[in-house]
């Protein structure tokens, strides 16, 4: 989908580089001062991805997860972000786990940022630090969920990378994108409407069917589902993480996942991102009102591709949360390549940036004022109970967690032991239902006979409880074949000694 707008220079490409550099260190600088600020954590997945970049370090380039046996992931589980755990592997580094972890969390969010300021100057949009600025902090969601390691941060800018690949019709770039983004995680398939979309624009500019953009993503996403050591084993994993994750747990499963996929009504959708809606519709209305003026000024494919693609993210948000990551950045790239094709070059350029530069203070301050408001956990959270799992237990042995959430950070502290759920309830759901059964019940305190169920059913040694599941340390600490280990604030861990005999 050529656009209009080619990159007119060399000057214009280090200009891009210098921008970017400079967004990406003021935003490092930022998130890491808010993080050590924090002293925890709003969740530990980062938790759980910077230890599997710590085992890839020691074992080899592939690494099978191994903590799962009970779940979708199974004995070898494949790693459905593995390229992005290929790049958290020189933070693991630090001889303080906890350090690297900070840093390589910063970088993270920092590099979504820069990304973005290289692209909008590539594409040609005006006073793009300040637009890439506004795409990380133009809703009260967005700087503090960049300041989580999680692969969504890598998503968008494979994404953006992607619509500026469209943008200038390089296929061959778009396709190797497409390639990289699949390896790096499943969110890949995001890829597929979009460049729909860009055929769609594009044949309708050329009066001809065009399918290059699909093709293109096509071809980068399937040879990564057949160039990797999980195959064909993680094409199951990639069908159950895109579909049974989205479609079953909404009705079904939704205390199995969390709180970033349940969908937040559409009053906390305007309110969370009421900056966006408003730069989005002002470009809209602006842009619709320059065309009615002079009918021959038609706006650019790529600026028509990223308002489309905020669109499909503001859909999808009435289902989940968390494509607000996708909206936001979209959106503002809407509005700067809405500017580019509507501003005169050369009129009042000194007043543009003036007001540009006032509404990113004032949108700004909602997204950022926000990151001071969040619940953090401590970063000692459990460390007890991971502590003395990490004394007592034996490489391999099942450790039964209550709560799936309690996965990750139990993790973190003991990552010789296995583990009955984690990373989402549903995992346990997909693979066993039977098991997963009888760990809802064991939960709730309704299995009469709890240690019996443990051994056999789970092979289980230790148990850790969490506090909502106070009827099950009260089974185990009334029974004679449990040893109470630890207790604390935190919840409880049992060891059943012999098999429980």
């Amino acid at each position: 989908m050529p656009s209009g707008y080619p990159e007119r220079s060399a000057q214009l490409r280090w200009q891009a580089l210098a921008e970017a550099a400079l967004v990406f260190l003021g935003t490092l600088w930022y998130f890491r001062w808010k993080l050590l600020q924090w002293n925890g954590s709003i969740d530990f997945d980062g938790h759980y991805h910077f230890k599997v970049a710590q085992w890839i370090a020691k074992t080899g380039f592939w690494f099978d997860i191994p903590w799962l046996p009970f779940t979708v992931l199974g004995e070898q589980g494949p790693d459905y972000v593995w390229l992005w755990h290929l790049t958290l592997i020189p933070f693991t580094g630090f001889a303080d786990p906890a350090e690297g972890l900070v840093w390589a969390t910063a970088f993270n969010g920092a590099a979504t940022a820069g990304v973005l300021a290289l692209v909008m100057r590539m594409l040609g949009v005006p006073g793009a630090p300040m637009f890439a600025l506004l795409a990380i902090s133009a809703s009260v969601l967005m700087p503090y969920r960049l300041m989580m390691l999680r692969g969504q941060n890598i998503a968008i800018i494979f994404t953006v990378l992607s619509v500026w690949a469209m943008a200038r019709g390089r296929y061959k770039t778009l396709a190797l994108l497409a390639f990289l983004f699949m390896q790096s995680y499943h969110a890949a398939v995001i890829l597929g409407p979009i460049a729909a979309m860009a055929c769609a624009l594009q044949s309708a500019r050329e009066r001809r069917l065009v399918l290059a953009p699909l093709l293109a993503v096509a071809v980068g996403e399937l040879l990564a589902l057949v160039l990797s050591p999980w195959f064909p084993r993680h094409i199951e994993y990639l069908i159950f993480h895109v579909l049974y994750k989205q479609v079953v747990h909404g009705e079904y499963l939704s205390s199995l996942v969390g709180s970033e996929w349940y969908p937040p009504g559409w009053r906390n959708i305007l309110l969370y991102s009421w900056p966006t809606h408003l730069m989005l519709g002002a470009a809209l209305a602006f842009m619709a009102l320059r065309v009615f003026r002079q009918p021959g000024i038609r706006p650019a494919p790529e600026t028509w591709l990223a308002i489309g693609v905020a669109f499909l993210a503001l859909g999808l948000q009435f289902s989940s949360v968390r494509y607000v990551e996708y909206y936001v950045p979209f959106a503002v790239l809407g509005a700067g390549l809405v500017a580019r094709d509507h501003w005169p070059a050369a009129t009042a350029a000194w007043w543009r940036r003036a007001a540009l530069a006032a509404w990113m203070l004032v949108a700004a301050r909602v997204g950022f004022a926000a990151v001071d408001q969040v619940t953090v956990v401590p970063s000692d959270y459990l460390a007890k109970i991971g502590e003395r799992l990490n004394a007592l237990g034996r490489p391999g042995e099942i450790v039964f967690n209550s709560a799936w959430t309690e996965f990750t950070v139990l993790l973190w502290h003991a990552d010789r032991l296995r583990y009955v759920a984690g990373l989402d309830g549903h995992y346990l759901a997909y693979r066993d239902p039977g098991r997963f059964a009888l760990w809802i019940g064991l939960a709730s305190g309704t299995v009469a006979d709890p240690v019996d169920v443990l051994v056999k059913a789970f092979g289980a040694r230790f148990v850790v409880v969490s506090p909502p599941h106070r009827k099950l340390a009260q089974q185990l600490a009334a029974s004679d074949r449990a040893i109470l280990q630890v207790e604390s604030k935190e919840g409880w861990l049992f060891e059943i000694p012999s098999g429980g005999k």
